[in-house]
């Protein structure tokens, strides 16, 4: 095989981070409207990809007409792998606070600034560009490539991948890969390869994610006058000491491979009258590990209740979600023959056009990393049966002011899925 065939020429290079700029440059959020997506679809066509438009559908939400874009490519003969991202994007609420202006792609120090640079347009331009690269090398082959652009990640319950999964089955893939950036998903995470949590520097692949349960706590005390306090029971204190414990608690777990945080995210009750408030409504984040389910969260906290001989009666209840296919749960891949083989040909890339001693410490290419961070690639990884990589480039200050992407990992993001490509399909 031609090596050369495996990197992007210099003038794919230049399309990929001018594609990348005009993403950034397209607000996304979902007040947003659809134009990334128009934007997108009009670039495929451009390029003479054949884009399917897919109206996200769902029984129980509806976003404003937004809609998922794809491409599927070869004879479906062979090894099946899809490419896959999203285009939307968190809001900027102040964007006075952004030293690089949000949406003007500012290109400075190896750094592309912008909202959604890293989360993740920089990933999903080089997943388009991969694709197109390896169309015009491969223009007829055995498989099948499915590149998708969804939209509903930064928004609740992921309804562009679940429109997507409801439509479409991918049980007979061989590998999902979810271009995220998957530098910032693995920091302070677990390495499966070293049984150890260290540091990561791209490139990182990612082979499973926790998932997450939003529960409600209610607490019903007893009201009285505040000069007599003795007389009620408050609701908010029995809710603060409950807090207190569950931010010190550690569940019995591989304690190498994390645990399953309690986060508070939302206090409701309290009386502004001079009166004990009989009532509190605690909101929780509590992560999932493998081997937990939300019954067993839900027991656990009963259990931490009773030992605290609260005077509160405590209600626990997991939040309403629409649908069960649309909750976050935990999976991980370690052993696949194809996750095997893309770490093969990262190395194999690598050793011939990055020069990289391979046993020096700084690169990640060996390491097998979880991330506590949810999204699409939970719904990836725990309704199909193909397993499901995070690999992307890195960057910063995700859904914060002064996002940015690395420049040179997402040229480089394309370039090891085009030489994993050409390798599956050579």
């Amino acid at each position: 095989m031609n090596h050369n065939c495996n990197q992007l020429t210099a003038e794919e290079t230049t399309d990929l981070l001018s594609l990348t700029k005009q993403l950034i440059r397209i607000p996304s959020s979902l007040n947003d409207g659809d134009e990334i997506y128009k934007y997108t679809e009009d670039y495929l066509k451009d390029k003479e990809l054949p884009v399917i438009r897919q109206t996200i559908k769902n029984p129980y939400i509806t976003y404003h007409d937004f809609e998922n874009l794809y491409v599927k490519l070869g004879d479906g003969n062979g090894p099946k792998i899809m490419l896959n991202g999203h285009l939307d994007t968190v809001g900027v609420d102040r964007p006075e606070r952004w030293e690089y202006p949000p949406f003007e792609a500012v290109e400075k120090d190896g750094r592309i600034y912008g909202r959604g640079a890293a989360d993740m347009k920089g990933g999903m331009a080089a997943a388009i560009i991969a694709l197109l690269a390896f169309s015009r090398r491969k223009p007829d082959f055995h498989g099948e490539v499915f590149l998708s652009c969804v939209f509903g990640e930064e928004a609740p319950f992921s309804l562009g991948a679940d429109t997507l999964l409801r439509e479409y089955s991918f049980d007979d893939y061989d590998l999902i890969i979810v271009t995220e950036p998957s530098p910032i998903l693995s920091i302070n995470d677990y390495c499966f390869t070293h049984d150890k949590i260290h540091k990561t520097t791209f490139p990182v692949s990612v082979v499973g994610a926790e998932g997450r349960v939003v529960l409600e706590i209610e607490f019903f005390g007893k009201a009285a006058h505040a000069s007599h306090p003795s007389r009620g029971i408050n609701a908010l204190h029995d809710a603060s000491i409950l807090i207190s414990e569950l931010a010190r608690f550690d569940i019995f777990t591989n304690i190498k491979r994390g645990r399953g945080h309690y986060v508070v995210l939302n206090i409701e009750g309290g009386d502004p009258t001079f009166t004990v408030p009989e009532y509190c409504r605690v909101l929780i984040n509590r992560q999932i590990m493998l081997g937990e389910d939300v019954a067993s969260i839900i027991r656990e906290i009963k259990k931490i209740v009773r030992a605290l001989r609260l005077k509160s009666k405590v209600q626990v209840y997991k939040r309403h979600s629409p649908d069960p296919c649309l909750e976050y749960k935990p999976y991980v891949n370690t052993d696949d023959p194809f996750i095997d083989r893309f770490f093969e040909t990262v190395k194999t890339y690598d050793s011939v056009y990055n020069d990289k001693d391979q046993n020096h410490s700084r690169y990640s290419s060996d390491c097998r990393f979880t991330t506590r961070s949810v999204g699409d690639f939970n719904l990836f990884g725990t309704r199909t049966k193909a397993p499901t990589l995070v690999f992307g480039p890195g960057g910063g200050n995700i859904h914060a002011p002064d996002e940015y992407v690395n420049k040179d990992e997402v040229i480089e993001t394309a370039n090891y899925l085009l030489s994993y490509l050409m390798s599956v399909y050579s």
